[in-house]
């Protein structure tokens, strides 16, 4: 996880992709397509480095159909989901 600033000064997280593999338990191939697709809004900070907002996946999640029980183990990353 990476903390960042922005100019309000209000701290944002930003997750790497193996951390947002881990809370929708998806492959690194589907955490490709659903960038392809714009399901997931991600950052690219350099030509390699790609990062996604906890907020964004958080919203995700909300959005999302998968099961209840995938949102209760995602909340052990990412707390009041």
């Amino acid at each position: 996880m990476t903390k960042m600033e922005n100019n309000e000064n209000a701290k944002v997280l930003f997750l790497t992709t193996e951390e947002v593999m881990r809370i929708l338990r998806v492959s690194k191939r589907t955490l490709q397509n659903y960038r392809t697709e714009s399901k997931l809004q991600f950052y690219k900070m350099s030509s390699k480095t790609i990062r996604y907002k906890e907020s964004d996946v958080r919203i995700f999640l909300q959005n999302s159909s998968c099961s209840s029980y995938l949102k209760d183990i995602a909340k052990k990353y990412i707390p009041d989901l």
